[in-house]
């Protein structure tokens, strides 16, 4: 039996390097390659150019940290923007404040919502949310 192994290279001489399960989904949007790992010691990993990008083990101290804190200083949160985050995670935490009526995310790749939401609904199920309202485009030119 093949054994999987993906290692994110962070410098020269070193890196982290995991056991796959399964691949999930591997492919190429027109802005990044997109891999979505079931590995044995993080469970589901999102990894964008080869670089670990969310891990279900330890997604809650990202996201809770990128939601909450910010939240938590505005004195009654009702619109939020959230720039980037296609795994959904940060939407995800974001609704657990009830004064938040609405979180638009802006993503620039539909390949990474897709596959998140088949693949990770345990981050992304803020999306089957109302209040949650995803657009397509870039998160600079939005803004502008």
């Amino acid at each position: 039996m093949t054994e999987i192994w993906f290692t994110e290279r962070q410098e020269e001489h070193s890196g982290l390097t995991v056991r796959v399960k399964d691949v999930l989904f591997s492919g190429k949007s027109k802005y990044q390659e997109i891999q979505i790992l079931d590995t044995y010691s993080l469970g589901k990993v999102l990894v964008l150019d080869n670089t670990y990008q969310t891990t279900e083990r330890d997604e809650a101290y990202y996201h809770e940290l990128l939601a909450h804190v910010p939240l938590f200083t505005h004195p009654d949160p009702h619109h939020v923007l959230v720039i980037g985050g296609g795994d959904g995670g940060t939407v995800r935490e974001v609704l657990k404040h009830k004064t938040v009526e609405s979180v638009d995310l802006v993503e620039i790749d539909e390949v990474v919502v897709r596959e998140c939401k088949k693949h990770m609904p345990s981050l992304s199920s803020g999306f089957n949310d109302k209040r949650a309202n995803i657009i397509f485009e870039d998160g600079e030119k939005y803004v502008k």
